[in-house]
C-alpha cells in the first residue's frame, strides 16, 4: 500500500510532468475511480486547462488548475501515476489518461493505474472534505512537538492506533508507525497520554528518521529495508529478542518486547 514517500514522489513527479502544461484531454476510464465525481465532468472540464501546480497533504494529492479547478488524486492500495512514452501500449489497469501539452508545444501522456480501484480521483472547486479533515502533515511541521504533544496526551487509544488516525498526523501508515515506534522504543499497545514529553520528542525524531529513510530509498531505487516491519521471528538488531506480531485495529504490529517494553 502506497505510503506517505510513495505519495510524496507520485506528487514531485506530477509536478514535473504537468505544471505549466496544457491539458490536451483527459479521460477517465473507469467510473468507480471518479465516483463523488463523473467522467463526464472531467473530459468537458480539464481540456484547455493549464495545470498550475501540484501540492500534497498526507495521502492525497491535488492538482491546482488556472481557473480555479481541482483534480484530487488518492492512490488507494494499488494506485500509481507513470508518464508514457508517444508509441507506448495503454498500461494494464489503466484508469485514467491525460495529454499534456508543455510550454515546448510537445504532447505528453500521464496515466493512473490502479488493479485494485481503491483509488480515487475527485474533480471540484473547492476542497473536497478528505483533504480538509486532515491533520497537520509529517513534511510540514506536523512533527513538531507543540501540535504532536497535545495531539497525543488527548487520546487514549493505543499508540499506535493514534499514529494512524489521518486527523492527528496525516500519511502516517503502518510501516511508517511500526518503525518509528521501534525506533523511539515505545511499545505501539501504550496508550497514548501515557507518553511523557521526553518521549514525545523522541518519537516525533523517530517518525521523521523513518520519513526520511523510506523516501531516501525510493528516490535511489533501493528496495525496502525495514529495521522491524514484517520481521517476526527474527532477531532485533539492538538486543536479539525476537520480535513478536500481534494485530491491532485489524492491523499487524510487529515490535521487540524487550526494547519496546511498557511499564504498567
Amino acid at each position: 500500500m502506497p505510503e506517505l514517500p510513495d505519495v510524496e514522489i507520485a506528487k514531485r513527479d506530477l509536478q514535473r510532468w504537468l505544471a505549466g502544461g496544457e491539458i490536451r484531454s483527459a479521460r477517465v476510464l473507469d467510473a468507480y475511480i471518479a465516483r463523488g465525481s463523473s467522467r463526464t465532468a472531467f473530459a468537458r472540464t480539464l481540456p484547455g486547462q493549464t495545470v498550475q501546480k501540484v501540492t500534497r497533504r498526507g495521502k492525497w494529492l491535488r492538482i491546482e488548475l488556472r481557473d480555479g479547478a481541482r483534480v484530487f488524486s488518492h492512490l488507494g492500495m494499488t494506485g500509481s501515476w507513470s508518464r508514457l512514452d508517444a508509441e507506448a501500449a495503454a498500461p494494464r489497469w489503466e484508469r485514467a489518461r491525460f495529454e499534456i501539452a508543455g510550454r515546448s508545444g510537445a504532447v505528453r501522456t500521464v496515466s493512473y493505474v490502479d488493479s485494485r480501484r481503491f483509488g480515487r480521483l475527485v474533480l471540484g472547486r473547492e476542497d473536497i472534505a478528505e483533504w480538509r479533515e486532515l491533520g497537520p502533515d509529517p513534511l510540514a511541521g506536523g512533527l513538531e512537538p507543540a501540535h504532536l504533544e497535545p495531539a497525543l496526551g488527548r487520546r487514549r487509544r493505543a499508540i499506535k492506533d493514534v499514529l494512524m488516525d489521518q486527523a492527528v498526523l496525516a500519511g502516517i501508515g503502518n510501516i511508517l508507525a511500526t518503525e518509528a515506534l521501534w525506533i523511539a522504543r515505545i511499545d505501539p499497545r501504550a496508550p497514548s497520554d501515557s507518553l511523557g514529553s521526553a518521549q514525545v520528542r523522541a518519537l516525533g525524531r523517530a517518525l521523521r528518521a523513518a520519513l526520511d529513510q523510506e523516501l531516501g530509498d525510493r528516490l535511489r531505487g533501493n528496495p525496502d529495508v525495514f529495521s522491524v516491519y514484517g520481521r517476526e521471528g527474527e532477531p532485533c538488531p539492538r538486543c536479539k529478542t525476537a520480535f513478536v506480531r500481534i494485530v491491532q485495529a485489524g492491523r499487524s504490529t510487529t515490535f521487540c518486547s524487550t526494547c519496546q517494553a511498557h511499564a504498567r
